[in-house]
């Protein structure tokens, strides 16, 4: 069965809208991002996808010399802690059309 990009990859992309809080907002310039991914993308690709975006100043926010995320940057996905669903691996829109991402830094402090 032949289909064209567009046939085969339509109805297969999920909305995502991601929320950057705290000193995120002054790396990325913007509280707020509308973006498409493919269904079954990982939160780890959506964050490759902004470190590309965005470069080194949110690559380095965001992730260790080792690729892993910092202990400081909580995510939430659709509410949901993305330590409690996955991490990394966690799937978007696996039971959603469109997926809301909450980037919060959190510092300690006295």
């Amino acid at each position: 069965m032949n289909m064209s990009v567009e046939e085969s990859t339509q109805g297969r992309a999920i909305g995502v809208r991601v929320r950057f809080m705290g000193d995120l907002r002054a790396v990325v310039e913007s509280r707020d991002l509308e973006m498409s991914l493919p269904r079954g993308s990982s939160v780890g690709d959506l964050l490759s996808s902004l470190a590309e975006r965005y470069g080194d100043p949110f690559a380095k926010w965001v992730f260790t010399g080792s690729g892993d995320l910092h202990h400081y940057i909580v995510i939430f996905v659709n509410g949901d802690n993305l330590q409690d669903i996955g991490g990394l691996s966690a799937k978007l829109g696996e039971r959603d059309d469109r997926v809301e991402i909450i980037m919060l830094p959190m510092f300690e402090g006295g």
